[in-house]
């Protein structure tokens, strides 16, 4: 087990799973309306779909180890925080490239999606920081707990303007779906190759 979760980490994989995803979005056809943005708009969409995960995985392991109590659940719990945090970070400079790209500003304050995606990174940045500071594993959980919550919260629950519902979902063109999906894929597989990374780097090598 120790072995195949080393080769999953390891740079050649990662190197595998990140040239997968530059073919993917290289492949991704141009739109008529949005022309060759539309793959940035594809890496954003994935970028905070996945990012969504990791906070629901880290909000699940936290409640796990406030009922467990174990080091094992608390490393995993710090290295998915860790992840979520990275993971949003290039979801908002995603998001600031796209909105450049498509309407012309970089933040597009009187959208209420950006505005709630720049709570949500205050948030968990501020939650980390707070976490190294405590230095409490029942802290971390508690904060991923918190996280979960609130992104998921500000995200879903935030109206649109001009940001359109779920573009790629409800889209007619299965093609666009199919290379969505697997650039979901991808994207998800490169954040738990990164958890990994980092839960091997917390004070037990226990995986």
């Amino acid at each position: 087990m120790d072995k195949v979760s080393t080769l999953f980490r390891s740079p050649w994989t990662v190197a595998v799973f990140v040239a997968l995803a530059i073919a993917d979005l290289w492949l991704i056809p141009a739109e008529q309306t949005l022309g060759g943005i539309i793959k940035v708009i594809f890496l954003h969409g994935a970028l905070v779909e996945v990012g969504l995960v990791i906070f629901l995985l880290g909000g699940l392991v936290g409640l796990a180890y406030v009922v467990w109590r174990t080091d094992r659940l608390a490393h995993w719990g710090a290295a998915l925080q860790k992840t979520g945090v990275i993971l949003w970070i290039f979801y908002a400079l995603s998001s600031m490239l796209s909105t450049k790209l498509a309407w012309g500003q970089w933040i597009a304050w009187d959208e209420p999606r950006v505005r709630a995606s720049a709570m949500v990174l205050g948030f968990v940045i501020v939650s980390l920081l707070f976490s190294w500071w405590v230095g409490s594993q029942l802290f971390t959980a508690l904060a991923n707990v918190a996280v979960t919550g609130v992104a998921f919260y500000l995200i879903k629950g935030a109206s649109l303007l001009q940001h359109p519902f779920d573009p790629i979902g409800t889209s007619s063109s299965h093609t666009y779906r199919l290379y969505f999906g697997f650039l979901l894929l991808i994207i998800l597989v490169l954040a738990m190759q990164l958890t990994l990374w980092l839960r091997s780097r917390e004070p037990s090598s226990l995986i």
